[in-house]
Order: structure tokens, then C-alpha cells, then sequence
């Protein structure tokens, strides 16, 4: 009882709360919840203990399964609905942004490049954050560009998707 008061004493109500955090977290991730929730509470974790390597083997499968496995899915059955070769749609995309529907790079000039495809704000005005960071939106906008035969758009990324 005297070890249990002299812990307390020195923990801080933080520590206690991100302890909580972190267990609630780790039960959230391991029944497959994730979410806003699931990343706080990652991000939790790796404020208190550091590099996320340790939790890596345990969650890279199953992020892998609920992330790639739907959007790689759902990019091939548009390309194959819109006559365009689901394969190299897949490979434009997984060179564009690794398959991340939120990828955002920023350009030297200012201009951003958003979504699966990294549609640039400035040259594709048309391509709203709505439509560039969604998965089906994006990946139709890639196709009607596509039979425009716009294919040139994404040719700073070619030397990674033409095999």
C-alpha cells in the first residue's frame, strides 16, 4: 500500500489520463475499431513511449487489410466500369500517393497536389478537395482524363507506373 501511495504521488493526473487513453486505445485497435479515436490514442502512445516500431507487427496486416485492400478494390472496379486498364490506374495511383486518399504535397510555388491521384489545385481547378480526396471521386475524375487521353498529366510519375 505504501509502494501503491508513492507511485501516485509522483504520477501527474496527464499520466493517468494518457494511461487510460493509451489502454482504451490498445483495446479499440485490437478489436479493429480505428478512427479519429484509434490515431489520438496511437498518437498517445507514441508521445509516452516513443518510436512505434515495438507496435508496428502487431497493427501493419490489419491496417494494411482495412485501408489498401478497399481502396486498391474500389479504384480497380471504377477503371473496370469506366473501360480504362484497372492495373495501371492501380499503379498511377499507388505511385502517386502509396494508395493515401489524403496525400497532400506542396509544391515549391504554393500549390498543392491532393488525393490518390495528387490532383494540383492550381492547373485542376475543377478537381475540388471534395472530389481529390475522395477515393471514387478522384479515381472517375482519373478516368474521364484518362479517354481525354491526358495521360501526360501524371508523367512526372512515369518512370514509377510504366513497366
Amino acid at each position: 500500500m505504501i509502494i501503491m501511495k508513492k507511485l501516485l504521488e509522483k504520477i501527474q493526473p496527464a499520466d493517468l489520463i494518457a494511461l487510460v487513453l493509451m489502454c482504451g486505445g490498445l483495446v479499440l485497435k485490437f478489436k479493429g475499431i480505428d478512427g479519429t479515436v484509434g490515431i489520438l490514442l496511437t498518437a498517445i502512445v507514441v508521445y509516452y513511449f516513443g518510436d512505434r516500431t515495438i507496435l508496428s507487427p502487431m497493427f501493419k496486416k490489419k491496417e494494411e487489410a482495412i485501408v489498401l485492400g478497399p481502396i486498391e478494390d474500389t479504384i480497380r472496379k471504377i477503371a473496370k466500369q469506366e473501360g480504362v486498364d484497372p492495373d495501371l490506374v492501380v499503379r498511377i495511383a499507388r505511385c502517386e500517393s502509396g494508395l493515401d486518399p489524403g496525400a497532400v504535397h506542396i509544391n515549391e510555388q504554393g500549390s498543392k497536389d491532393r488525393g490518390l491521384f495528387q490532383w494540383n489545385d492550381k492547373y485542376h481547378p475543377e478537381i475540388t478537395d471534395d472530389i481529390a480526396f475522395d477515393v471514387e471521386g478522384s479515381t472517375h475524375a482519373f478516368c474521364k482524363a484518362f479517354k481525354e487521353a491526358h495521360l501526360s498529366w501524371w508523367d512526372s510519375s512515369k518512370k514509377c507506373w510504366d513497366v
